[in-house]
């Protein structure tokens, strides 16, 4: 497969530093020696812009926590895509990551959001060293990127209303004009895994496709898939690709995939393309997905490899500010998307990440050279159970996962361990025995 990343041909509408609330807004708090999640307030250091209204940050630990921007609603441009999503997301990372500093401040006792898993915040940042604090909510809401949504009581209610009620006056953007990269046509286009790996270039963003795929692994809610047939296909210089396409398609919370299906089942479904994303390739607003035939379920074929023919090689990949560098890539790469079998991997390390329900372990592993491989293990949705247990420091293990593009693991890569076996009044289900064997400990 062709892994080279495709700039994005969005334009980023520069801040002007004219007469507007944004800039006329003052910080009005203390927040030296402050920290966010204990005092409500406090500067914080960028991990990662998600999307338009969604970031993630160090708050004075090396554990970093995700912020929902308060008071405003973009465009869905990760589970879903929408006209304006990427556009919106665009022009957050252009501002955030460029930033000076950015500074978090919470608002009344209610600092989570509903779910538990992330921080409610508003977004203060300093483009300069020498400049001002600017609130990025209202910014955004001024440019037309979000829609305000927030309640009248809520601290800084009057001049985002008023930036938000003018801002629609303008018909722009998430007002009412057409965001140009974004495909507003109904139709659903039928077609395979393999061809919108090749031919991603030929869609519009937002696009809705209809493919018909076997189940590979999952990883929560989240999936692994495969073509269901061989495939075959011509792209424009003639060239004639045959086989399967492989894609991780991304869900979130909402439906239980894990749950309507079994490895190897086979159903159609509904989704968009999202390519090269923070996390990779993958495939995102899954809808409208069929029933499995027990008759069509048939084992997917893993591949075999040898962790001991697997290095480093020099590869263009992005920074953690979406900047093409040249660097050391793990040869994971190569089966990006994929769901292989790694075998004669040297256990060096498990440790335990995140907090709560989003809990997660990542296993440091090496071949007889010292290669290093990370592995992840979700804390899964099936069966509770612990990576540190799991695993033996010093053991040999053959692992079998996805393999998923991210920026902080060794080499860029690194190998996704599905979830624990379904179990049915403690028995065993049949068709997950398949998982039994994704992790073999050698010695």
């Amino acid at each position: 497969a062709d892994f080279s990343v495709v700039t994005s041909d969005l334009t980023v509408e520069p801040v002007f530093f004219g007469v507007n609330e944004a800039n006329k807004l003052k910080v009005d708090f203390n927040y030296t020696g402050k920290n966010f999640e204990r005092d409500g307030v406090g500067e914080v250091r960028l991990n990662r812009v998600v999307d338009g209204d969604t970031i993630s940050v160090y708050s004075g630990s090396y554990q970093a926590i995700t912020i929902r921007f308060l008071g405003i609603d973009t465009p869905e441009s990760t589970g879903a895509i929408q006209a304006w999503g990427k556009a919106s997301s665009a022009y957050a990372k252009e501002v955030l990551y460029n930033a000076y500093s950015i500074l978090l401040e919470a608002e009344g006792e209610e600092r989570m959001d509903s779910n538990g898993k992330r921080w409610l915040a508003w977004v203060w940042y300093k483009p300069t060293a020498d400049s001002e604090y600017r609130l990025f909510n209202l910014e955004e809401v001024e440019l037309a990127y979000a829609k305000y949504s927030q309640k009248v009581s809520s601290k800084y209610h009057t001049v985002m209303k008023e930036a938000n009620d003018n801002a629609k006056l303008t018909e722009r953007r998430v007002w009412g004009e057409k965001d140009p990269n974004f495909n507003y046509q109904k139709e659903t286009i039928e077609t395979t895994l393999l061809d919108l790996w090749y031919n991603h270039e030929s869609f519009q963003s937002g696009t809705y496709f209809y493919v018909t795929v076997r189940l590979v692994r999952t990883i929560g809610n989240n999936m692994y898939l495969e073509d269901a047939e061989e495939q075959t296909i011509e792209l424009e210089d003639g060239t004639i690709i045959s086989g399967k396409g492989s894609f991780y398609a991304f869900y979130g919370y909402s439906a239980n995939y894990y749950r309507l299906y079994n490895i190897g089942d086979v159903f159609k479904m509904r989704c968009q393309l999202e390519w090269d994303s923070d996390y990779g390739s993958q495939l995102t607003g899954v809808s409208k997905t069929t029933t499995a035939k027990p008759e069509n379920n048939v084992a997917p074929e893993i591949q075999v490899l040898d962790a001991n023919d697997l290095g480093y090689s020099l590869r263009e990949v992005k920074d953690d500010q979406g900047n093409l560098i040249n660097t050391m890539v793990s040869d994971l790469a190569d089966y990006f998307c994929k769901v292989v079998t790694i075998n004669n991997l040297k256990c060096e390390s498990v440790k335990v990440k995140g907090t709560g329900e989003d809990q997660y372990y990542t296993a440091v592993m090496t071949n007889q050279a010292g290669v290093k491989f990370d592995v992840y293990f979700s804390n899964s949705l099936i069966t509770k159970w612990n990576a540190t247990e799991v695993l033996k420091v010093g053991s040999v293990y053959n692992i079998t996962g996805g393999i998923a593009y991210y920026q902080y693991a060794n080499g860029y890569y690194q190998i996704t361990v599905g979830d624990a076996p379904r179990y049915n009044n403690g028995k065993l289900n049949e068709l997950d025995s398949l998982r039994v064997n994704d992790i073999i400990e050698l010695k």
